[in-house]
């Protein structure tokens, strides 16, 4: 086993089984799932992903629908990180490889039958990856609607009164911005761990002190973030209730602590649309 002692996860080289609490929400269908992947120089990008699905085998499958970094990244690196959390805050997260890639049999049929491709306008799923759990992520079984709401407001509050660094990033547009000040939003983090895999923890709270420096309070569900280095690359992910979704890429710059609310910066250096029809587009 190799530790990663930023993070308390371990990888197996031999593989292991999707523990049943785990594959209880990876079969749920309103559950956000995020891919967290690299490209073979180690920048990390995050995407929603929600054809992740458990198998009888105990790997996860997922399939080519709009996947533009994420394929391109497969191609280069195939360690891969995943985050689900339920509308309850439920979550679980693994780390994997990407074992291969079938376009028959029973997988495709797997994926094809999970609601959102059934009757989606575009396309059935026709390319399958298969992934190996190499091992799970650290994370409490649940957040309370309470714990987001505290931190929620101690962002906004506490967390924002310390004034940031000079470097200047990219202006995130402003209908960008509230969609990942929104708290009826789910937000995740993904960076490169000690292990060379990626990694990921929800930012649930998250406000932008100046159009380009977007600050996220460090809580029990993310402490795990406080062991990064500084800088560190970043990639953060936000799915809306209205299925919007967007990603932005920059570099985590400090992890402070404002009248006691830790926090961390992130200077952002671009935003894409992770939706139709301008999936992959870079906005800002």
């Amino acid at each position: 086993m190799i530790a990663a002692e930023r993070t308390g996860a371990q990888v197996s080289s031999e593989g292991i089984e999707l523990p049943d609490a785990a594959r209880a929400i990876y079969e749920q269908g309103e559950v956000a799932k995020f891919l967290a992947t690299s490209s073979a120089s180690g920048e990390v990008n995050v995407a929603l992903i929600v054809s992740q699905t458990p198998t009888d085998e105990g790997k996860i499958v997922f399939g080519d629908f709009m996947m533009v970094k994420t394929k391109k990244n497969l191609s280069e690196n195939e360690k891969v990180a995943s985050l689900a959390i339920t509308p309850k805050l439920e979550m679980v997260g693994f780390k994997g490889d990407v074992e291969g890639w079938t376009e028959t049999g029973p997988y495709i049929d797997l994926v094809n039958s999970i609601d959102f491709f059934r009757y989606n306008a575009y396309a059935g799923i026709h390319n399958i990856a298969v992934t190996g759990i190499r091992g799970m992520i650290p994370l409490p079984p649940k957040v309370s609607f309470l714990t987001v709401g505290r931190d929620f407001v101690d962002i906004r509050t506490r967390g924002s009164l310390e004034a940031g660094g000079s470097a200047h990033g990219t202006d995130v547009p402003v209908p960008v911005r509230k969609k990942f000040e929104s708290i009826m939003s789910i937000k995740v983090l993904a960076f490169m761990d000690e292990d060379a895999y990626p990694n990921m923890m929800p930012v649930f709270s998250t406000h932008f002190r100046t159009p380009s420096e977007l600050r996220f309070k460090i809580s029990s569900y993310n402490e795990g973030i406080k062991r990064l280095k500084i800088p560190s690359r970043v990639a953060l992910n936000v799915l809306t209730l209205d299925l919007f979704t967007y990603q932005l890429k920059g570099e985590l710059t400090r992890l402070g602590s404002s009248f006691g609310c830790e926090f961390g910066a992130v200077r952002i250096d671009e935003a894409y649309s992770s939706i139709p029809p301008f999936c992959g587009e870079r906005i800002a």
